[in-house]
């Protein structure tokens, strides 16, 4: 009798259901994240540096069925533009454009300006690497995971768990190209960062005429390419809140 009940009670314990990671990109309807947003953009020669600042809002509007029969996110992104006299909280969101997404057991797709990326990946590891541009017409870029399940505070709130997407980071003296992605557990993405710049000093400075200017060049390459652009765009979205509505 004792060997029987040992045996039913083994029978009723369910198995540990593996953690793939899927609460990392939530997908319920009224499920929303609120950015703050920093961008600059640079002309060459010379240097004119223009910053923009504004609020971005993403919301899951609604699930509808795509051409392909699977359910797919309408992704409703809202602005709020800075004005140093008007408080975010006094102004109204504005419909700046719709976006889609479609979340599986192996991956999220997310559809960006008619543009397919292959955003995540399940399950989350950071011994898997994927084709971030396997589903558009780019070259392949490889995305892995530079880690997960790691506390941080990201926009001033304390997340237990959160990953980071590297997808690329390749520079040289002259261009540098830089973009991550970050996500928090039952939060969704909460951090990206974006670069693509180039630095190139005035083409007369290379005159052999003028062998002063050797100095200037050497003085200009060493510093952090980041504090030399010449041309070129970055931006950063960092969470401000979220929540479900």
């Amino acid at each position: 009798m004792v060997f029987f009940a040992g045996f039913v009670s083994c029978k009723r314990d369910p198995s540990p259901v593996p953690d793939l990671g899927f609460n990392y990109f939530p997908d319920a309807v009224g499920t929303y994240v609120i950015y703050d947003v920093d961008s600059s953009s640079y002309d060459n020669y010379p240097v004119i540096k223009t910053t923009t600042k504004y609020q971005l809002k993403e919301k899951i509007e609604s699930i509808f069925t795509d051409n392909e029969g699977r359910p797919t996110i309408r992704l409703e992104r809202y602005i709020k533009k800075y004005n140093p006299l008007v408080a975010y909280s006094a102004m109204s969101w504005q419909l700046r454009n719709v976006w889609t997404e479609n979340k599986t057991l192996k991956n999220v797709e997310k559809v960006e300006d008619n543009v397919r990326y292959i955003k995540l990946i399940f399950p989350v590891s950071t011994e898997e690497s994927w084709n971030g541009n396997a589903k558009n017409t780019s070259p392949e870029e490889e995305y892995k995971y530079g880690f997960h399940d790691l506390p941080g505070e990201i926009g001033n709130i304390q997340f237990d768990s959160v990953l980071q997407v590297m997808q690329y980071d390749v520079a040289s003296l002259v261009h540098k190209t830089y973009a991550e992605e970050k996500y928090a557990r039952n939060a969704g993405l909460v951090y990206k960062r974006f670069i693509d710049v180039d630095s190139q000093p005035p083409s007369y400075w290379y005159s052999p005429q003028i062998p002063f200017l050797d100095d200037s060049l050497t003085a200009f390459y060493r510093k952090d390419i980041l504090d030399r652009i010449t041309s070129g765009y970055q931006y950063t979205m960092t969470v401000n809140s979220y929540g479900k509505e």
